[in-house]
């Protein structure tokens, strides 16, 4: 007998409104602006959801940038409100620059960073952690082992379900921007000698990396845009998937992910037990860009079809540094990405989620409530709900300031209930053959009973005060195996109806 188990996660239908936004920085100088921000959530309690951001703050004189300092901010009711100051986390002697923040299951949470030395591009990449939810932090640690600085991009960081950290990057410290790593196993205090990514041997620069680890298999995983020849004396990018089986000693020669033949950038990985989600951004020449996605049920060995994150019509564009990813507890992927109309290339932050592990996407949805300036360089958390956290840099004040955004429908301050529609669920995965077994997501406390019915609308089965997991076995309430087909499953409190979602039973 096959047993499948399914998650059920609470969504809105449609998907649950952005509530107003609110400003994360506290940056007030005129002389000063605000880039880059990163967003981690960490270890939700009752009614109690820390979000973490990470930017970089810089201080300029006219449009020349003096020097750049990495701060840190944090919310503890899902966004409403933020620390009354920036917490200072690393002021650069000249560039403290391009955070990215992780946090582990135990709630440590992890800021890496490139720091560059006085008057030029060089530099190394550090590490700082926290122990008590931002209040203090350790000393910065070296993550790469090069001894002089070198070319210095950015670094992302991961950790494993043992809380061992995994950070990539990329340095020219061959003479050409690679693609390497490290894994520290003492939380962030020490990290093993750098070990090269990519597998590239083409003349020319790789960029952007990112990384996850998946959880199921903790295995690492790592993308990053790598050259190629398109014909000889032109290169361009593709987007690359690569992972490590063994903590970052060795990795899998590098797969290519998109098809585009102009230039493709700005590669994402997220992962669960199941699947391994990538998207990226490219084109085939001219000036519209696409997002697209892929994904993977054998961690990153084949790879699904080619699918548009945004079906964009000829009006509008992606823009490269986007679509930043993240997935929930239920394995819903969540995505912010930048999209402007080709008329007058004003940036927005917009949001899509797919329920089918990147196979088919919502529609777009605008998460900044202010589209006067450009609002850029998005980063995305969820939560085990399935709600989404936005951050961006955002000048609606004409000043690159940090906003934040989230669809969660909990502790937000000043949110509108009637932009929430009636709750539906999504089923993670939706077939099964055998038997079924039900999970309900946390925020349904008041379910007494479910009830299934057919496509037809008829029931077919009802389950008492169901409690958080039980199992359907095809059968309906006189026992009789039910034919294959689609089938509601009705969530409801008191007679109410107070979720729903669909499944498929195959033969």
């Amino acid at each position: 007998m096959v047993k499948t188990a399914l998650v059920l996660a609470l969504f809105a239908g449609p998907v649950p409104a952005f509530h107003p936004n609110t400003r994360v920085d506290h940056e007030n100088r005129p002389s000063h602006a605000c880039f880059h921000a990163s967003i981690a959530l960490g270890p939700a309690g009752p009614g109690y959801q820390p979000v973490y951001v990470a930017f970089q703050d810089d201080s300029l004189v006219g449009i020349v940038s003096v020097r750049s300092d990495v701060m840190f901010q944090k919310s503890t009711n899902h966004g409403g409100t933020w620390l009354a100051e920036d917490l200072l986390i690393k002021r650069g002697a000249d560039f403290a620059c391009y955070p990215d923040i992780t946090v582990d299951r135990d709630g440590n949470v992890y800021i890496v960073y490139t720091e560059r030395v006085p008057g030029g591009s060089n530099g190394h990449f550090y590490c700082v952690s926290s122990t008590d939810r931002g209040e203090t932090w350790s000393t910065p640690a070296q993550i790469d082992d090069h001894a002089s600085p070198v070319s210095a991009g950015w670094a992302r960081a991961a950790v494993d379900t043992l809380g061992n950290l995994f950070s990539g990057w990329n340095d020219k410290r061959t003479g050409r921007q690679r693609i390497w790593s490290s894994v520290s196993t003492d939380k962030g205090a020490t990290w093993s000698q750098d070990v090269r990514v990519d597998d590239d041997t083409v003349p020319s620069d790789c960029f952007h990396p990112d990384v996850f680890v998946d959880p199921g298999t903790n295995h690492y995983l790592a993308v990053s845009s790598n050259p190629y020849w398109v014909r000889p004396g032109y290169i361009s990018k593709h987007a690359m998937f690569t992972r490590s089986t063994d903590m970052g000693r060795t990795f899998s020669p590098c797969v290519e992910l998109d098809t585009f033949t102009s230039y493709c950038g700005q590669p994402h990985v997220v992962a669960d037990r199941e699947y391994v989600v990538c998207d990226y951004t490219g084109n085939s020449g001219g000036n519209q860009q696409h997002t697209q996605a892929r994904g993977s049920t054998d961690g990153g060995v084949t790879w699904g079809p080619q699918v548009p994150v945004t079906d964009l019509d000829t009006l509008y564009t992606s823009y490269y540094n986007g679509a930043k990813l993240a997935m929930d507890g239920g394995g819903g992927v969540h995505t912010a990405l930048m999209l402007a109309a080709l008329a007058n290339y004003d940036y927005n932050i917009c949001y899509a989620q797919s329920e089918d592990h990147g196979l088919t996407w919502s529609d777009r949805e605008t998460v900044n409530d202010v589209t006067s300036g450009n609002q850029s360089d998005p980063d995305i958390a969820a939560d085990s709900n399935g709600f989404a956290y936005v951050v961006w840099q955002d000048q609606r004040n004409s000043r690159n300031e940090i906003w934040f955004g989230s669809n969660a429908n909990v502790g937000i301050l000043g949110r509108d209930p009637a932009r929430t529609g009636r709750v539906r669920l999504a089923a993670r995965p939706s077939l099964f053959s055998d038997v079924l077994t039900i999970r309900l997501p946390g925020l349904l406390t008041a379910v007494t009973n479910l009830r299934i019915f057919d496509a037809a609308g008829s029931l077919v089965r009802e389950f008492e005060n169901p409690g958080r997991a039980f199992s359907w076995d095809g059968r309906d309430g006189s026992g009789r195996q039910c034919p294959p087909g689609a089938y509601i499953i009705r969530l409801e409190s008191s007679g109410n109806a107070v979720a729903s979602g669909k499944v498929l039973k195959l033969e």
